[in-house]
């Protein structure tokens, strides 16, 4: 995503210097990647990083910008104060002030903005041109990456050649390959392929099949688009995202300082409306009595991270449970997920209102936002055999203000959602003795590393995994000695533990994969 920001409205100067692929390094920014910043200023999973990190599938995430994020908002007469009035005229799009917030914030170049504000920016057209930019190189061997160093300032005063030398795993891949699996078959054979990168590819957002502007005709028929025409299979798609997409409410996201600039009230924390109903049946290849129907295609599954409590609830009521039901598993996922703390969506529904930074469950450990999922989504992901993936978002994670620096920022805080997420299955009534073990092949690495996240600080990129797993051995070696809790009694040694580790950083994720991928056939 950041090569294709950078590259996507100067494509042709890219060409001309051989340039234009997703191996392309951008250059970032080592101060903030040191310090473990938020990563704006440093890529945090590039193809290159991932190549030397020993990392063999990723789920690629497309994603057209979301427009609220570079255009202006309109503050409410009634409920605005006044200052929100004076930001709202301060930071329009149509004022140069906003152009530099967005440049300095996101580090993408400024005709990119322009491009993103302007009226020909087409969300169904931008993730069509994503699509065939990651796509483009898949399965072909590069001999080295090229890198492009953002800043004529910093072209003329960096030496490329030095940072090379210096950060190889940061700026050079040799003999390396990523591949789109063009089926199941393929898949397979490429999971077990340490030769290459598996890329499976998801959808970030249903804004992107242009929601904001498409009849629900033409959206319908984009995501047939999509499952006919398009030469690669979609896997998920994350159905919400940060803003109202006109098809189901999306969960409160981002932080009391952001609201300065971002409005993401309309339609936030709200239902399914009838045409959201709609796609996401035609997205599963469902018909209205939720039958499968070969006319809709193959089934991209759906991730409810985003989702509001109440859409959530509202797409396990009236679809996920039915099916079940029938005979027909639909596996839910939520892909770059925290655990909550929270019992049921209900309570989550109860207290939406009280969401303000740093709002926590009752212990004191968790981000209580209802983007995160509850044990009631817990519930559903094991009784579906879904997967849960765990997010490195610090704040999502349930870093506060008064502990940022603190030694919980680290593996503490990951294993702490780890734990509760499995001991919120292994207490519930509503699951069976054999299916509460099953919480262990239902967890992986969900980092969403790349989305401009503040990571858990000692794992800004994918390069720290290795550090990562095995501190995580160690976590869970101690926790496991003495008198074991019974979530953890089946851990009778080291071994036992290191094969739990490598399936949360890979086995399980790679399994349900090779489950779920679809033939398009």
């Amino acid at each position: 995503m950041r090569a294709h920001f950078w590259m996507q409205e100067q494509r042709k100067r890219f060409e001309r210097r051989g340039e234009f692929s997703p191996w392309t390094v951008i250059a970032s920014n080592r101060k903030g990647y040191l310090k473990g910043k938020m990563g704006a200023s440093y890529s945090q999973t590039d193809l290159v990083k991932a190549w030397n990190a020993n990392l063999r599938l990723t789920f690629n995430s497309l994603y057209p910008l979301e427009k609220s994020f570079v255009k202006g908002f309109k503050p409410k007469l009634g409920d605005d104060k006044w200052t929100r009035f004076l930001i709202s005229f301060a930071t329009s799009h149509k004022l140069p002030f906003r152009d530099f917030i967005q440049t300095a914030y996101m580090r993408i170049p400024d005709e990119a903005v322009d491009y993103f504000q302007s009226s020909a920016y087409d969300y169904w057209e931008s993730l069509n041109r994503e699509m065939e930019f990651v796509t483009k190189d898949s399965g072909k061997r590069i001999k080295k990456n090229e890198v492009f160093t953002p800043g004529l300032a910093r072209r003329i005063f960096e030496s490329e050649k030095t940072r090379k030398s210096n950060f190889p795993n940061e700026m050079v891949a040799v003999d390396a390959s990523y591949r789109v699996p063009l089926s199941k078959e393929e898949l397979n054979s490429s999971v077990e392929d340490d030769n290459e990168i598996t890329m499976v590819l998801t959808i970030e957002g249903a804004h992107s099949l242009g929601t904001d502007r498409a009849t629900i005709a033409e959206v319908s028929r984009r995501v047939k688009h999509i499952k006919k025409e398009w030469p690669t299979p979609v896997f998920f798609i994350t159905f919400a995202h940060h803003f109202n997409n006109k098809l189901c409410g999306h969960a409160h996201s981002i932080p009391d300082q952001g609201k300065a600039l971002l409005d993401q009230s309309e339609l936030m924390n709200e239902g399914f409306n009838d045409n959201g109903r709609r796609i996401l049946r035609e997205f599963l290849g469902l018909n209205k009595k939720l039958e499968k129907d070969p006319e809709l295609g193959y089934r991209i599954l759906i991730d409810v991270k985003h989702m509001s409590a109440k859409s959530r609830k509202e797409y396990y009521q009236e679809v996920v449970l039915p099916c079940l039901e029938k005979g027909d598993v639909i596996p839910v996922i939520g892909s770059h997920c925290g655990y909550s703390g929270i019992p049921s969506l209900d309570k989550h529904i109860e207290r939406m209102e009280n969401e303000v930074d740093d709002y926590c469950d009752d212990s004191g450990l968790f981000n209580s936002w209802n983007i995160n999922l509850c044990d009631e989504d817990i519930e559903i992901i094991v009784k579906t055999k879904g997967l849960f993936g765990l997010s490195f978002d610090q704040r999502i994670l349930g870093i506060t203000d008064k502990d940022k620096d603190s030694k919980r920022n680290g593996i503490q805080l990951l294993w702490e959602n780890i734990e509760g997420i499995v001991k919120s299955a292994y207490g519930n009534k509503n699951l069976s003795e054999e299916e509460k073990p099953n919480i262990w092949k239902c967890i992986t690495i969900g980092t969403d590393l790349e989305g401009l996240i503040d990571p858990v600080s000692p794992y800004p990129t994918v390069l720290e995994f290795e550090v990562f797993a095995g501190n995580l051995i160690f976590e869970i070696e101690q926790a496991r000695k003495g008198n074991a809790p019974k979530h953890l009694a089946h851990l009778k040694s080291l071994d036992d533990v290191r094969k739990t580790v490598e399936d949360f950083c890979f086995n399980n994720a790679a399994n349900f994969v090779k489950l779920h991928y679809p033939d398009k056939t």
